[in-house]
Protein backbone atom coordinates (compact mmCIF):
# COMPACT_ATOMS: atom_id res chain seq x y z
CA UNK A 1 0.00 0.00 0.00
CA UNK A 2 2.83 2.36 0.84
CA UNK A 3 4.50 1.59 -2.51
CA UNK A 4 1.29 2.39 -4.38
CA UNK A 5 0.87 5.67 -2.46
CA UNK A 6 4.47 6.62 -3.21
CA UNK A 7 4.02 5.88 -6.94
CA UNK A 8 0.87 8.03 -7.19
CA UNK A 9 2.64 10.88 -5.35
CA UNK A 10 5.63 10.66 -7.66
CA UNK A 11 3.49 10.82 -10.81
CA UNK A 12 1.48 13.75 -9.47
CA UNK A 13 4.48 15.83 -8.43
CA UNK A 14 6.31 15.22 -11.72
CA UNK A 15 3.32 16.58 -13.68
CA UNK A 16 2.90 19.59 -11.42
CA UNK A 17 6.52 20.75 -11.36
CA UNK A 18 7.49 20.02 -14.97
CA UNK A 19 7.17 23.00 -17.31
CA UNK A 20 5.93 22.86 -20.93
CA UNK A 21 9.37 22.91 -22.51
CA UNK A 22 10.48 19.84 -20.59
CA UNK A 23 7.69 17.82 -22.22
CA UNK A 24 9.27 18.26 -25.64
CA UNK A 25 12.96 17.79 -24.85
CA UNK A 26 12.90 14.10 -25.75
CA UNK A 27 14.60 13.59 -29.14
CA UNK A 28 13.74 10.73 -31.41
CA UNK A 29 16.78 11.20 -33.60
CA UNK A 30 20.37 12.32 -33.27
CA UNK A 31 21.30 15.88 -34.19
CA UNK A 32 21.28 16.44 -37.96
CA UNK A 33 19.10 13.44 -38.73
CA UNK A 34 15.92 13.84 -40.75
CA UNK A 35 12.84 11.77 -41.44
CA UNK A 36 11.18 11.64 -44.86
CA UNK A 37 7.64 10.32 -45.28
CA UNK A 38 6.80 9.04 -48.75
CA UNK A 39 3.20 8.42 -49.84
CA UNK A 40 3.14 5.62 -52.38
CA UNK A 41 0.64 6.09 -55.21
CA UNK A 42 -2.01 3.45 -55.41
CA UNK A 43 -2.63 4.18 -59.10
CA UNK A 44 0.38 4.99 -61.32
CA UNK A 45 -0.25 6.62 -64.70
CA UNK A 46 3.18 7.50 -66.15
CA UNK A 47 3.68 5.77 -69.50
CA UNK A 48 0.10 4.51 -69.48
CA UNK A 49 -2.66 4.82 -72.04
CA UNK A 50 -6.22 5.73 -71.11
CA UNK A 51 -9.53 5.62 -72.96
CA UNK A 52 -12.64 7.54 -71.92
CA UNK A 53 -16.26 7.75 -73.04
CA UNK A 54 -18.37 10.69 -71.89
CA UNK A 55 -21.97 11.80 -71.96
CA UNK A 56 -22.33 15.51 -72.73
CA UNK A 57 -24.89 18.05 -71.60
CA UNK A 58 -24.15 21.18 -73.61
CA UNK A 59 -25.29 24.79 -73.37
CA UNK A 60 -24.49 26.10 -76.85
CA UNK A 61 -27.62 28.04 -77.87
CA UNK A 62 -30.90 29.03 -76.20
CA UNK A 63 -32.68 27.83 -79.35
CA UNK A 64 -31.13 24.35 -79.35
CA UNK A 65 -31.33 21.49 -76.86
CA UNK A 66 -27.92 19.89 -77.18
CA UNK A 67 -26.53 16.65 -75.83
CA UNK A 68 -23.73 14.48 -77.09
CA UNK A 69 -21.16 11.73 -76.80
CA UNK A 70 -17.40 12.06 -76.55
CA UNK A 71 -14.50 9.64 -76.89
CA UNK A 72 -10.85 10.28 -76.07
CA UNK A 73 -7.47 8.55 -75.99
CA UNK A 74 -4.94 9.85 -73.47
CA UNK A 75 -1.22 9.21 -73.19
CA UNK A 76 0.32 9.94 -69.77
CA UNK A 77 3.84 11.30 -70.28
CA UNK A 78 4.32 11.49 -66.50
CA UNK A 79 2.21 11.50 -63.37
CA UNK A 80 1.49 15.20 -63.88
CA UNK A 81 1.34 15.66 -67.65
CA UNK A 82 -0.69 14.01 -70.40
CA UNK A 83 -1.85 14.59 -73.95
CA UNK A 84 -5.19 13.48 -75.38
CA UNK A 85 -7.08 13.29 -78.66
CA UNK A 86 -10.81 13.88 -78.26
CA UNK A 87 -13.77 13.59 -80.60
CA UNK A 88 -17.19 15.02 -79.71
CA UNK A 89 -20.44 14.31 -81.53
CA UNK A 90 -23.39 16.56 -80.66
CA UNK A 91 -27.11 15.97 -81.10
CA UNK A 92 -29.09 19.19 -81.60
CA UNK A 93 -32.86 19.57 -81.39
CA UNK A 94 -35.02 22.68 -81.54
CA UNK A 95 -35.66 23.96 -78.04
CA UNK A 96 -39.03 24.89 -76.58
CA UNK A 97 -38.06 28.58 -76.84
CA UNK A 98 -37.56 28.24 -80.61
CA UNK A 99 -40.81 26.33 -81.12
CA UNK A 100 -42.75 28.94 -79.15
CA UNK A 101 -41.16 31.77 -81.13
CA UNK A 102 -41.93 30.19 -84.50
CA UNK A 103 -45.51 29.35 -83.57
CA UNK A 104 -46.20 32.81 -82.13
CA UNK A 105 -45.05 34.69 -85.23
CA UNK A 106 -46.05 32.09 -87.83
CA UNK A 107 -42.46 31.80 -89.10
CA UNK A 108 -42.29 35.52 -89.88
CA UNK A 109 -39.48 35.97 -87.37
CA UNK A 110 -36.54 33.63 -86.92
CA UNK A 111 -33.56 33.92 -84.61
CA UNK A 112 -29.98 33.75 -85.81
CA UNK A 113 -28.74 30.31 -84.76
CA UNK A 114 -25.28 28.75 -84.75
CA UNK A 115 -24.96 25.17 -83.57
CA UNK A 116 -22.01 22.81 -83.03
CA UNK A 117 -22.27 19.42 -84.74
CA UNK A 118 -18.91 17.84 -83.91
CA UNK A 119 -15.39 18.65 -82.69
CA UNK A 120 -11.92 17.15 -83.06
CA UNK A 121 -9.55 18.32 -80.32
CA UNK A 122 -6.08 17.81 -78.91
CA UNK A 123 -5.35 18.80 -75.29
CA UNK A 124 -2.27 19.23 -73.16
CA UNK A 125 -3.27 18.39 -69.57
CA UNK A 126 -1.67 19.28 -66.25
CA UNK A 127 -2.61 17.03 -63.30
CA UNK A 128 -1.16 18.68 -60.18
CA UNK A 129 -3.36 17.12 -57.51
CA UNK A 130 -3.57 13.48 -56.45
CA UNK A 131 -5.53 12.71 -53.33
CA UNK A 132 -7.67 10.26 -51.46
CA UNK A 133 -10.91 10.34 -49.49
CA UNK A 134 -11.52 7.91 -46.64
CA UNK A 135 -15.23 7.47 -46.02
CA UNK A 136 -17.53 4.60 -45.03
CA UNK A 137 -14.42 2.48 -44.41
CA UNK A 138 -13.48 2.85 -48.08
CA UNK A 139 -10.58 4.79 -49.62
CA UNK A 140 -11.26 6.60 -52.90
CA UNK A 141 -8.27 7.84 -54.92
CA UNK A 142 -8.74 10.68 -57.37
CA UNK A 143 -6.97 13.14 -59.67
CA UNK A 144 -7.80 16.75 -60.39
CA UNK A 145 -6.41 18.43 -63.47
CA UNK A 146 -6.86 21.10 -66.11
CA UNK A 147 -6.21 21.08 -69.83
CA UNK A 148 -6.01 23.46 -72.75
CA UNK A 149 -6.67 22.35 -76.30
CA UNK A 150 -7.45 23.43 -79.82
CA UNK A 151 -9.12 21.83 -82.79
CA UNK A 152 -11.58 21.77 -85.63
CA UNK A 153 -15.32 22.25 -85.23
CA UNK A 154 -18.08 21.30 -87.66
CA UNK A 155 -20.78 23.95 -87.22
CA UNK A 156 -24.01 24.96 -88.94
CA UNK A 157 -25.84 28.28 -89.08
CA UNK A 158 -28.80 30.00 -90.70
CA UNK A 159 -27.29 33.46 -91.11
CA UNK A 160 -28.05 33.46 -94.88
CA UNK A 161 -31.77 32.67 -94.58
CA UNK A 162 -32.98 33.76 -91.14
CA UNK A 163 -34.58 36.96 -92.49
CA UNK A 164 -36.53 35.19 -95.21
CA UNK A 165 -40.24 34.85 -94.45
CA UNK A 166 -42.38 31.72 -94.55
CA UNK A 167 -39.40 29.48 -95.02
CA UNK A 168 -38.42 26.81 -92.52
CA UNK A 169 -35.07 27.17 -90.82
CA UNK A 170 -32.25 25.92 -93.02
CA UNK A 171 -28.66 25.55 -91.91
CA UNK A 172 -25.44 25.93 -93.85
CA UNK A 173 -22.54 23.78 -92.70
CA UNK A 174 -19.15 25.31 -91.96
CA UNK A 175 -15.77 24.21 -90.64
CA UNK A 176 -14.29 26.45 -87.93
CA UNK A 177 -11.41 26.47 -85.47
CA UNK A 178 -11.49 27.05 -81.75
CA UNK A 179 -10.09 26.34 -78.31
CA UNK A 180 -11.24 24.27 -75.36
CA UNK A 181 -10.45 24.66 -71.65
CA UNK A 182 -11.20 21.67 -69.48
CA UNK A 183 -11.23 20.99 -65.73
CA UNK A 184 -11.75 17.42 -64.60
CA UNK A 185 -11.89 15.10 -61.59
CA UNK A 186 -11.20 11.39 -62.07
CA UNK A 187 -11.81 8.69 -59.43
CA UNK A 188 -10.01 5.34 -59.58
CA UNK A 189 -11.41 1.91 -58.81
CA UNK A 190 -9.46 -1.22 -57.94
CA UNK A 191 -10.42 -2.80 -61.25
CA UNK A 192 -8.69 -0.05 -63.25
CA UNK A 193 -11.94 1.59 -64.31
CA UNK A 194 -12.14 5.36 -63.78
CA UNK A 195 -15.20 7.52 -63.15
CA UNK A 196 -15.14 11.26 -63.53
CA UNK A 197 -16.79 14.61 -64.07
CA UNK A 198 -15.60 17.33 -66.39
CA UNK A 199 -16.35 20.94 -67.28
CA UNK A 200 -15.46 22.39 -70.69
CA UNK A 201 -15.44 26.02 -71.77
CA UNK A 202 -15.20 26.24 -75.55
CA UNK A 203 -14.69 29.17 -77.89
CA UNK A 204 -15.26 28.80 -81.64
CA UNK A 205 -14.32 31.41 -84.22
CA UNK A 206 -17.46 31.23 -86.31
CA UNK A 207 -20.08 33.32 -88.13
CA UNK A 208 -22.54 34.97 -85.75
CA UNK A 209 -24.04 37.79 -87.82
CA UNK A 210 -26.09 38.22 -91.00
CA UNK A 211 -23.21 39.78 -92.94
CA UNK A 212 -20.97 36.75 -92.37
CA UNK A 213 -18.71 38.41 -89.82
CA UNK A 214 -16.87 35.96 -87.59
CA UNK A 215 -16.85 36.25 -83.81
CA UNK A 216 -16.02 33.94 -80.91
CA UNK A 217 -18.99 31.79 -79.91
CA UNK A 218 -18.64 30.53 -76.32
CA UNK A 219 -20.47 27.53 -74.91
CA UNK A 220 -20.23 25.11 -71.98
CA UNK A 221 -20.19 21.32 -71.70
CA UNK A 222 -20.81 19.30 -68.54
CA UNK A 223 -19.58 15.72 -68.94
CA UNK A 224 -19.88 12.45 -67.02
CA UNK A 225 -17.04 10.08 -67.91
CA UNK A 226 -16.18 6.41 -67.60
CA UNK A 227 -12.77 5.14 -68.66
CA UNK A 228 -9.94 2.67 -68.28
CA UNK A 229 -6.16 3.11 -67.90
CA UNK A 230 -3.88 0.41 -69.32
Amino acid sequence: MKKLTYLIFLLFTSNVFSDESSLYEFKWLDEGERVYVIQNKEHVKAGGLGIDISLIDSQSSPYQSTSGLSGSITYYMSENWSIDFTYKQYNNKDSADLNNLLSAYDSEVKPLIRRIDSAKLIHLNWIPFYGKINTFNQIFFFDWGVGLGAGQFDTAGNYETFLEKNISITFKEEVDTGFNFRSFVKFYTRSGITLGFEYNLTGVDTIKSQDGTKEILYFNDIMATIGYIF
